[in-house]
């Protein structure tokens, strides 16, 4: 019984085929399952990387800038978002790896990060001196507590953090009246003195009180 041609990609292999024309169909066969998947994605809608949605989702970078500079970020080559100084700009990400562009007023580039998603929402401190704190206060949404434990305690040379879920309260925003459990735990992000951080049990403490006035402002009619 005679040996049947060997099958790649719907590609037939003829029998004594050298090895760098084997190579040479396997590219082949990889570009064209590449472009089918990106046309198809452009046909869905959400561009020709739009696989990387699909693979890796996507998730919200919150970008903090507490310096006294106003500077610009930009995502991918699109248009630069503003970003003023004492303040913060959140942009959307696509999962993958992301190029993210922090820009001088006069456009130049000052500092550029290829910043790596998974279907989560990310930091970015392009503050210097900033300390924060990412506090987990999942029970206490649950109903099952009132209490927080630290996920991470991020020093002021922490440029970039990802923190592994959709629902995130991020400094100076509100606490959200419920949070959809299937997005992840619930974190909260918070700009601390850096050295609290030498002390998490006075930190924890001290957030505590925090938190308590936050929810209590929260339960206050309008």
């Amino acid at each position: 019984m005679g040996t049947e041609p060997e099958q790649q990609e719907g590609f037939a292999i003829e029998e004594g085929m050298s090895t760098g024309k084997r190579v040479a169909l396997g590219l082949v066969a990889l570009v064209v399952i590449v472009a089918i998947v990106g046309a198809v994605t452009q046909m869905a809608g959400v561009g020709f990387l739009g696989y990387r949605s699909i693979l890796y989702g996507s998730g919200e970078l919150y970008v903090l800038n507490l310096t006294p500079e106003t500077r610009q970020v930009r995502v991918e080559e699109r248009a630069p978002e503003p970003l003023l100084a004492q303040n913060a700009q959140m942009v959307e990400l696509i999962g993958g790896t992301s190029k993210v562009d922090i820009l001088q007023e006069d456009q130049s580039v000052w500092k550029s990060f290829d910043i790596t998603i998974d279907d989560s929402s990310a930091l970015l401190n392009l503050s210097g001196s900033t300390c924060l704190s990412v506090a987990d206060v999942t029970a206490m949404y649950r109903g099952q507590g009132e209490g927080l434990s630290f996920q991470a305690l991020l020093p002021a040379d922490t440029e970039f953090y990802e923190l592994g879920t959709h629902n995130v309260i991020w400094p100076r925003r509100d606490f959200p009246s419920r949070v959809d459990p299937s997005k992840g735990p619930m974190l909260w992000v918070e700009i601390v003195a850096c050295q609290l951080l030498e002390d998490p049990n006075y930190l924890s403490e001290y957030l505590m009180i925090r938190l308590q006035q936050r929810m209590e402002k929260r339960a206050q009619p309008e």
